[in-house]
């Protein structure tokens, strides 16, 4: 499987849990810290977070092999 299809499952797989966090959790503001923070929102950032990753590393894998295929010529 390449680089490029892993990635766009991840992102697709990242999109159904943020629909899913959307529907099932409810807006309700939740204490932590003193902090009200709302938990499907929270869950929002963490999901966005981890796309943030994916997008990070499929940019570097693919500078990588652009550096790979100029040294070889």
């Amino acid at each position: 499987m390449t680089v490029k299809r892993k990635f766009v499952l991840a992102l697709a797989a990242y999109a159904v849990l943020g629909v899913l966090a959307w529907t099932t959790l409810s807006d309700e503001a939740i204490p932590v810290l003193g902090l009200n923070l709302k938990l499907r929102a929270v869950t929002l950032v963490i999901l966005g977070m981890f796309a943030f990753k994916s997008l990070m590393f499929f940019w570097r894998t693919r500078i990588e092999e652009k550096r790979e295929r100029e040294s070889l010529q």
